[in-house]
């Protein structure tokens, strides 16, 4: 009897274990729409989607905010566990030996885009061409950044002719321009790939619990009616 008030004591004593924290951050731009808005309400796609992966894996999230040159610095310096990311972004898939990559979670497309009205000659090497600051693109050597905070700082871009060229998800130039009243047009595919978590190899014994995770989402059809939720009119 003695034995067993004594293990329970020890039960009662023994710190309950914490569980697993991943710091994330979702996008270096606060107008990645249909992915990302900073909004209570209607976060973006991955704004919902990742905390319902976090849930389903049982792994707490801390979501932080930095602005782009410290995300990428934060990424770099295991100040930030994860983000969501193309690994068609990156030359070669490669997006550094400190990282792994997810299951995908959804398709993504990238064009070089233009004013509707413009009437553009063949891209030449080391031609301007905007660009978010803080995102990556896997040919940059070839072109001459000119880099904006986001997506909509692009289409306004391109609408006040300061460049000629951006390059933005289809989504995004859709939605902005519709927003903003500019009429653009998706020239030339630059990438198309699929987001996935980019983890820090440190956290990789997360990685099953992510996948798990991400695959359950799937079978309930729960990805596919996020992203319904904001890409069909």
């Amino acid at each position: 009897m003695k034995f067993s008030v004594y293990l329970f004591l020890i039960f009662l004593v023994m710190p309950l274990q914490a569980k697993e924290a991943l710091r994330f951050n979702l996008a270096a731009s606060d107008s990645w729409y249909p992915y990302y808005i900073p909004e209570q309400n209607n976060p973006g796609i991955l704004g919902e989607l990742i905390p319902l992966i976090l849930q389903e894996a049982d792994i707490h999230g801390i979501e932080l905010k930095f602005p782009p040159k410290r995300t990428v610095y934060a990424m770099e310096n295991g100040l930030l566990d994860f983000d969501v990311v193309s690994p068609a972004w990156f030359a070669n898939e490669f997006a550094g030996e400190q990282f792994i990559f997810s299951d995908s979670l959804l398709g993504i497309k990238e064009y070089y885009a233009s004013l509707s009205s413009t009437k553009l000659s063949p891209m030449a090497y080391e031609d301007e061409v905007g660009t978010i600051l803080g995102y990556y693109y896997f040919d940059d050597n070839t072109f001459t950044r000119i880099d904006f905070k986001s997506e909509k700082e692009l289409v306004l871009a391109l609408s006040k002719k300061r460049v000629e060229r951006v390059l933005i998800g289809d989504l995004p130039a859709k939605y902005w321009a519709d927003k903003l009243g500019v009429s653009i047009r998706l020239d030339q595919l630059h990438t198309e790939g699929e987001l996935k978590i980019r983890l820090n190899k440190s956290k990789k014994h997360l990685l099953p619990k992510l996948n798990t995770a991400i695959k359950r989402l799937k079978e309930l059809g729960k990805i596919q009616e996020i992203v319904t939720k904001y890409t069909v009119d």
